[in-house]
């Protein structure tokens, strides 16, 4: 598991389970001042990110796969990780970003390792293919000059994802899609101990949550 500078213990933490439709009558999810009802929607997002934002469009919202691919485990990796993948996706409506994901996925699964190295599962795919609906613990959110982000982790035994995804801050605007593109993706550094930290395109310095 890397480390950040941000949260490590959840700022909020949302069942593993349908919990406002499938559980009790009376749910409630309150975040930091400073969003939109759109974006706290967005935020709190559990699998069901693409459906949303291709329902607020009313268009087809597609993944851009730009990397996905298996990593040198660490020096000092938990001896029951087996395997380590980097991706990095976009979410495109009508060929202009709406979202960009950069993800860490250790798998620690026989099982799981063998559907993904030698059966052609997509890392992308586990919990759809497994038929699993993953915990979701949201470790930060924030706001830099352009965009707005969030960081969170997905997880079932033998999978453990943390996930950067970072959104245009204008996202919600009359006529978004016929603006000029946002530079929204956040480059990834590696420190002298192989720990990961995300850089943001707007100043260079990690964002504050």
């Amino acid at each position: 598991m890397f480390e950040r500078s941000l949260p490590a213990t959840p700022i909020v933490k949302i069942p593993g389970h349908y919990g406002d439709i499938m559980s009790k009558r009376e749910t409630s999810l309150t975040l930091p001042d400073g969003f939109t009802g759109f974006e706290r929607i967005l935020l709190t997002a559990n699998g069901n990110l693409q459906r949303l934002l291709s329902a607020f469009f009313n268009k087809p919202v597609k993944v851009e796969i730009l990397d996905n691919n298996k990593v040198a485990l660490r020096s000092d990796e938990d001896a029951s990780v087996m395997a380590r993948y980097h991706r990095e996706v976009n979410l495109l409506c009508e060929s202009k970003v709406v979202c960009n994901a950069k993800s860490q996925v250790l798998v620690s699964d026989k099982e799981i390792y063998d559907l993904v190295a030698n059966k052609g599962v997509g890392i992308g795919q586990i919990f759809r293919y497994l038929d699993r609906l993953p915990s979701f613990d949201l470790h930060g959110l924030g706001r830099t000059e352009n965009t707005f982000w969030r960081e969170y982790s997905l997880r079932i035994p033998g999978v453990d994802c943390r996930l950067l995804e970072v959104f245009p801050s204008t996202l919600s605007e009359d006529g978004w899609l016929d603006k000029a593109p946002d530079n929204i993706s956040w480059d990834v550094e590696l420190s002298a101990d192989d720990k990961i930290a995300w850089v943001t395109p707007d100043n260079g310095k990690e964002p504050q949550p």
